[in-house]
């Protein structure tokens, strides 16, 4: 039976606040703050963020500070969130890292320098008229999800001719991995996979040794490949890890009926738990379609839900969703410290 089980969802944030130092000096001369506009987290409902800096801060202990801001506002009482950022300002070398779990307050903020070097033009907080202040991070929230369910194959590439020959006791190929061994027909292998086909090639060593070694496979991903290669039915259960693992095989050995078949079938289980890791999935097979579907969910997820294990995703790949769909460049507006 499944049973509910916690998730870590997440939401990926961005804002880029660009200041003139005209507003800057009108904000230190009367000891106020620029601040960007509000921006909505925008697959956690309630919730939105903003960031700035007080170029002279308006606390007596801290006159003749500059303090850079991020805050967070929740329609909710309590809010159950973590955040973790980055505030950039590249011009100057200047690099913030943050936890930050709002609890009482709303807002964290930090010592960027003294106002006297924000305005210091070796210092190149403010370059060409202007400042640049970057941040990008994840917003977290836990949400109770109903565990995984395992679903069998499509039988659609499968027949009762591939079941009877795997009872059958005269295979005559020995594949093996973690020093366990599974055996198959080599006329099986061979119709399935082109890339078997050339290891039964006169003069190849597989062919002259009836065995091969699968050394970047674990057995389990190596004996379930080799049964659907004969009947779905061999294989009636298997992880969603273990069947992005299989996608990943049969990519390698060109077993292109059952790529297409599982593919599909990732395809229809996309939603925002399973989102991240089957990007990786189709990423590290070459499954185009599939590539392309976790993309269009990705982008959509931006305007409807969070989504879980974000840290996971390709580095490169999650660079240029992040920069196309997630990040808000504001301007920004005075108000005195609240």
């Amino acid at each position: 039976m499944d049973t509910a089980v916690t998730q870590k969802l997440k939401c990926p944030i961005a804002i880029e606040l660009i200041i003139s130092k005209d507003k800057l000096n009108e904000a230190k001369n009367s000891q106020s703050g620029l601040y960007s506009k509000w921006f909505k987290a925008s697959n956690i409902p309630g919730v939105k963020y903003s960031i700035g800096i007080h170029p002279n801060s308006p606390f007596e202990d801290e006159e003749g500070e500059t303090w850079i801001y991020f805050q967070i506002f929740s329609s909710e009482n309590k809010l159950n969130i973590d955040a973790f950022f980055n505030m950039t300002i590249e011009s100057a070398n200047y690099v913030l890292k943050k936890h930050f779990i709002p609890e009482e307050d709303n807002f964290i903020g930090e010592k960027l320098c003294t106002t006297e070097e924000l305005f210091d033009p070796e210092k190149r907080f403010i370059v060409d008229g202007k400042m640049t202040i970057y941040m990008d991070g994840i917003l977290t929230i836990e949400k109770e999800e109903e565990n995984e369910k395992l679903l069998q194959f499509d039988d659609t590439v499968d027949s009762k001719l591939g079941l009877d020959l795997w009872k059958q006791e005269n295979k005559d190929f020995t594949i093996s991995a973690d020093g366990k061994e599974v055996y198959a027909h080599k006329s099986v292998l061979a119709a399935r996979s082109p890339v078997f086909s050339r290891m039964f090639e006169a003069g190849m060593k597989e062919a002259k040794e009836n065995k091969v070694d699968i050394q970047d496979f674990t057995f389990n991903i190596v004996e379930k490949a080799i049964k659907l290669c004969y009947h779905q039915s061999l294989v009636p259960y298997s992880t969603l890890e273990e069947k992005t693992q299989l996608l990943q095989f049969f990519e390698k050995y060109d077993i292109q009926p059952l790529k297409d078949v599982l593919e599909k079938y990732l395809i229809s289980i996309l939603n925002e738990i399973t989102v991240c890791r089957l990007t990786n999935a189709a990423l590290l097979s070459n499954a185009s379609e599939l590539k392309m579907k976790c993309t269009e969910f990705l982008e959509s997820c931006h305007k409807s839900k969070p989504i879980a294990d974000f840290d996971i995703l390709d580095k490169d790949f999650a660079l240029n969703l992040f920069k196309n769909t997630f990040c808000h460049v504001s301007k920004c507006k005075l108000k005195k410290f609240e």
